[in-house]
């Protein structure tokens, strides 16, 4: 029930009952075991409601490795479970701390006192927050499914901008607690009573600040063409398909001008010194008669400085943005890789080597790069899973960007939820920065998305097309530009402290009193 919380179903109020159906379990667990139990016992809910969330919210992962990735279908499936496994834990960690805590509470008692259900709620909230930022951080970080996501329509996305998605997971997780405890409480008025606070408070500060304004239309509007050309995974690295790719998409670039227009990424499998002498012609003559510039995502060839002196090449996974020239004006290398798709992990290789995925080693990009300027509008580029990074694209709001665009090739997720997901994290990203999000993909899901994280217009999914819109940038900082995770840090880090503290003044008093 979790998971279907998210996009596609994208129910917000199903997030907090399903969320809430979890805190209940723990405050009814540790009154029946007033001795807090076992540590794995007091983390065994959180395990359990954490791997069927993350089994069903990321199932397409298996997809990606065996039919795409030729992995056997035992394996794949068994790596999904593992890590499904993996991203329950930090909700085990959670819950096991608000277990424990609750259980000393109750020493003596037949329920939460209202200081002690603030508390509680507090630890829960604060934990919640802190282990969503740092299943976001480490081993590279996987934030799919912070349950900010799943309020992206709701009242608490509105604080967006100034807490970001940790933030509203945080107090997302104040706002369930509080409700558990109303379905725990069995009509006890004392416990009802600060129950409700907790669960309405975060839902009413987000009503409050849903008429802020963050940011204001900037410079003048752009002619954009998003092109979704709808290549098969499984053919994508074939030569001849890929050359037939690479024409279609010649054929819809020149079949009308725009500004700016964008191929999703790896539309080309070779880099821009390598396309067709034919292609290239058309191409460069059609941004002559309109002076626009094409954005294509591909390979390019990176130079650094090996060992000793010599020159050695890697690959980078990039946006070109050519001119009518022929020049590559501005290029974006990615810098937030994909572990096992991008890079491989140290002590993996054998993983990967059961799969068949071609370009499995790419170069990083640098962490601040310059965006391309059009007529006065800075567009900084990311690509695919990027987006998911708010804190990373924040750094390129700080520097000036107006739109941000993001290039996706997420077919290796074949017709799955993957797809509505990535949309809904865009969104995200744009409501937290206050900018527009525009979405070149290949499958889908190829959209435009307002400052205020609005899908203005999107395609099919799966279905060859072109998105044309005509945009204009926003400037001005939100909050969380401004401070990227140092804001949702502070809120979870305020909530468990003073959960924590309420709770070693409250033991310390029944102490005393015994």
């Amino acid at each position: 029930m979790h998971a279907a919380s998210f996009a596609p179903v994208g129910a917000w109020w199903l997030q907090l009952a399903a969320l809430a159906a979890l805190a209940a379990l723990i405050v009814r667990r540790a009154g029946s075991d007033v001795t807090g139990g076992t540590l794995a016992r007091a983390a065994a809910p959180g395990l359990a409601f954490g791997f069927g969330w993350f089994v069903a919210g990321v199932s397409w992962l298996y997809i990606s490795m065996h039919r795409y990735g030729g992995m056997p279908a035992p394996i794949a499936a068994l790596a999904v479970l593992l890590f499904a496994g993996y991203l329950a834990l930090f909700v085990a960690a959670v819950t096991a701390l608000a277990q424990r805590a609750a259980a000393t509470l109750l020493r003596g008692h037949r329920t939460l006192s209202p200081l002690a259900v603030t508390a509680t709620g507090a630890l829960f909230a604060g934990a919640w927050g802190l282990a969503e930022m740092a299943r976001g951080y480490l081993f590279t970080g996987f934030p799919w499914l912070a349950i900010g996501y799943a309020h992206v329509d709701g009242p608490l996305a509105a604080l967006a901008p100034l807490a970001g998605v940790y933030g509203i997971s945080a107090l997302a997780a104040l706002s369930a607690f509080g409700l558990g405890c109303v379905l725990a409480a069995t009509g006890r008025a004392s416990v009802l009573v600060p129950a409700l606070l907790l669960a309405l408070a975060p839902l009413a500060a987000g009503w409050t600040a849903r008429g802020l304004e963050w940011s204001q239309p900037t410079g003048r509007t752009l002619a954009v063409r998003l092109l979704q050309g709808n290549v098969p995974q499984e053919l994508k690295f074939d030569p001849a398909r890929s050359l037939s790719a690479m024409q279609a998409y010649v054929a819809e670039v020149l079949r009308a001008e725009a500004d700016l227009t964008v191929l999703p990424e790896t539309a080309w499998t070779i880099p821009w010194s390598a396309t067709p002498v034919p292609l290239r012609e058309a191409l460069l003559a059609h941004l002559a008669r309109n002076d626009g510039v094409l954005a294509i995502g591909m390979p390019l060839l990176q130079s650094t400085d090996a060992p000793h002196g010599a020159a050695a090449a890697r690959i980078t996974n990039s946006v070109a943005a050519i001119d009518r020239h022929g020049a590559i004006v501005s290029r974006y290398d990615k810098r937030h890789l994909v572990p096992f798709g991008e890079f491989i992990p140290r002590g993996f290789g054998w993983f990967v080597a059961m799969m068949e995925i071609p370009l499995g080693e790419f170069g990083r990009g640098a962490r601040e790069q310059p965006p391309l300027v059009i007529d006065g509008q800075r567009v900084a580029f990311d690509i695919c899973y990027e987006d998911l990074f708010g804190e990373e694209l924040a750094v390129q709001v700080r520097g000036g960007a107006t739109i941000l665009v993001n290039l996706s090739n997420i077919a290796w997720f074949g017709a799955s939820h993957a797809l509505p997901q990535h949309l809904q994290i865009a969104r995200m990203r744009a409501r937290e920065l206050a900018r527009p999000m525009l979405r070149a993909t290949n499958t889908g899901v190829t959209a435009a998305i307002d400052a205020r994280g609005r899908v203005i217009d999107a395609l099919p999914t799966h279905a060859a097309g072109v998105l044309a819109v005509s945009l204009r940038g926003s400037e001005g900082l939100t909050p969380y530009a401004r401070h990227g995770n140092a804001l949702p840090l502070a809120l979870s880090l305020a909530l468990t402290l003073a959960g924590a503290l309420a709770w070693l003044a409250m033991r310390g008093r029944a102490a005393r009193t015994r």
